[in-house]
């Protein structure tokens, strides 16, 4: 059983919730965890990801919020528990459904190209303040949940979000789903191939901007940096080499 962080139970109790019920949701920042009803978040961006799930509300499903709460300089948020699976587990369950679900969430970056930046979130990396659109930052196949048809029940872990080009959001999402090691070990796996192909299609994601690829390719590997070796990210580089040179991700 994993240690529950102190500040983490002392917001549980202001809930009302039990501490010991609670479980780890998973990411490295630990800031998420859950008693299988509800959805308990803690830490310093509680207020980015609230302003960002009140923004994209009506445009994507987000998890409804139902309190908030501010506890010896600790901030968190209790949300209600999304119904459905993650398109990535859904993808890799049954294989069937991953080109539906790949297409749904491909759709997900139109959706929100349209919804304004609230003042008060940053601007992303390599942002201009000209385009000012709400950014996740983190669409990846484990951060939106389906339905059994692959059907999006809710967008999750807005900790990110920022303000921009919506190319940038696309591009934070290709990289992931074409580069990320984890990802690579999956590409014998049809689900996994199909979920991809019909989100990388439908989001529009191969006809992403030189620059909108070198920086997603930026940023991933300064994330992965503690995670893998410089060999296990050579791919990564290369990528961004070829995108610095105008080669497109067909070409």
């Amino acid at each position: 059983m994993a240690r529950i962080p102190d500040a983490v139970a002392r917001t549980a109790r202001g809930f009302g919730l039990k501490p010991e019920t609670l479980r780890p949701l998973g990411g490295r920042s630990g800031s998420a965890w859950s008693d299988g009803h509800l959805v308990l978040r803690v830490g310093e961006r509680v207020g980015r990801e609230l302003s960002a799930i009140a923004a994209a509300a009506g445009h994507v499903p987000v998890p409804r919020v139902l309190d908030r709460l501010e506890l010896d300089g600790t901030s968190a948020v209790l949300l209600e528990r999304v119904p459905g699976r993650a398109a990535g587990e859904l993808a890799l369950d049954e294989p069937a459904s991953g080109a539906a679900a790949g297409r749904a969430c491909g759709a997900l970056h139109d959706a929100l190209a349209e919804v304004a930046c609230p003042p008060g979130l940053p601007d992303a990396p390599g942002a201009h303040r000209s385009q000012r659109r709400l950014l996740h930052l983190d669409l990846h196949p484990f951060n939106v949940l389906v339905d059994d048809d692959g059907e999006p029940t809710g967008v999750i872990d807005w900790a990110n979000a920022a303000g921009g080009d919506p190319e940038l959001d696309r591009a934070r999402t290709w990289s992931p789903l074409t580069l990320d090691p984890s990802v690579r070990e999956l590409e014998d796996n049809p689900g996994w191939v199909a979920l991809t192909d019909h989100w990388l299609r439908a989001g529009r994601l191969h006809s992403l901007s030189s620059p909108a690829r070198v920086c997603a390719c930026q940023f991933m590997l300064e994330d992965l940096a503690g995670r893998h070796t410089p060999t296990e990210l050579t791919h990564v580089r290369h990528a961004m080499r070829l995108a610095g040179a105008g080669v497109t991700d067909q070409q």
